[in-house]
């Protein structure tokens, strides 16, 4: 073989394996800077201040970096608590559009080939998704950039589901903070929802209504045929198309992001301030427990708050019904990926998870405490 030749040839496997080297260095990247820098010595940390007995500063964020008081104006108060929330989702809501980004990036080139068991399909999101360790409303951008990129609802719900709750330290603090008939509860109810509620739920959409997210959302045709002969492009070509693709990702999951991040950290505000929670956790009966279960669905927090507040109030001599209708229901949903499934998947989606939980939270309450 000459020396043209095999120059030839090794120009070409460059060309062939440029562009998913570069996607995995970039992913990489992202998970070792949001891994090492932030959220494990966070999960640490909550967990050492778990074991101390350390009161959170609120149901929707854990430290208050804006210190309210009961003499402020009440407008005040709901916007320091608003920017409380936004500094606390931060670091969590960047790394899912960064990865979401990502995601949809590499699908556009290379579309995902899985089966199509609804029900392997979501148990293989949790199993991605539990090491991860973002909450519900982080997982949005995410599993955003994987349905947008033509994967599948299922795969992007179960991830979404078990990234803020199957991860070790959670699952660890959970069971060492809290009942073990709660922990249990928590979990059972968990287990259903990834292996059954959302791959029933999913395969019903299909059949009765159909899932609009097949296509990527900037192209009229289908990602397979957009990169046909792609990896043949010159390397320079190649690295620019692929740094275009994924700003142009990240543009188009900041912008709903953003919207939800500030929409959500309001709406938690007002429901923190404006409700009497003290005199609301007093008592305990069927009907006030079914008011702030739904509360306590749609509540978006952060990563182990659930855990945390629940635990808190059992410290606090709160009747235990609060503290297992807590552990079900507060963060492991919210309004964030409700809103994300009913505009971007379906309605009947979005409502049958609420509701499941929900009445999975209310039921346990009343039955199980």
């Amino acid at each position: 073989m000459s020396v043209q030749a095999v120059s030839r040839s090794s120009e070409r496997s460059l060309r062939r394996y440029l562009r998913p080297a570069i996607m995995l260095a970039g992913l990489a990247l992202i998970f070792y800077i949001f891994w090492v820098t932030s959220r494990y010595p966070s999960l640490f940390s909550k967990a050492a201040h778990l074991k101390a007995g350390d009161d959170v500063a609120s149901m929707a964020y854990g430290s208050a970096k804006f210190k309210l008081d009961a003499a402020m104006p009440v407008w005040q108060q709901i916007v320091f608590s608003a920017l409380n929330w936004l500094d606390g989702m931060k670091v969590g809501m960047t790394f899912g559009v960064l990865f979401g980004a990502w995601l949809h990036t590499v699908l556009h080139y290379y579309p995902l080939k899985i089966g199509r068991n609804a029900y392997l399909n979501s148990i293989t999101g949790a199993v991605i998704g539990a090491p991860i360790g973002v909450c519900a409303n982080c997982s949005v951008p995410a599993a955003c950039g994987l349905t947008r990129g033509r994967g599948r609802a299922e795969l992007a719900l179960g991830f979404l589901f078990s990234s803020p709750n199957f991860n070790p330290v959670v699952l660890a603090m959970t069971f060492t903070a809290l009942p073990l008939r709660v922990s249990l509860a928590k979990y059972g109810m968990l287990l259903v929802i990834i292996a059954f509620v959302v791959p029933f739920t999913v395969r019903s959409v299909e059949r009765n209504e159909g899932l609009t997210q097949n296509f990527d959302a900037d192209d009229d045709q289908p990602l397979i045929g957009a990169v046909a002969g792609a990896g043949d492009a010159p390397v320079g070509k190649q690295v620019v198309d692929l740094m275009k693709r994924y700003v142009q990702g990240v543009w188009m999951l900041a912008k709903p992001t953003l919207t939800l991040m500030v929409l959500a950290s309001f709406a938690a505000a007002a429901l923190l301030i404006l409700l009497p929670w003290q005199s609301i956790l007093a008592n305990a009966g069927p009907v006030r427990l079914a008011l702030i279960g739904a509360i306590s669905t749609f509540m978006p927090i952060p990563i182990a708050l659930d855990v945390m507040f629940a635990a808190q109030l059992q410290r606090q001599g709160v009747d235990l019904s609060y503290v297992m209708l807590f552990a079900l229901t507060l963060g492991t949903f919210s309004m964030v990926p409700f809103l994300y499934l009913w505009r971007e998947i379906s309605r009947r989606l979005a409502v049958t998870l609420a509701g499941f939980i929900l009445l999975c939270g209310w039921l346990a309450a009343l039955l199980l405490v």
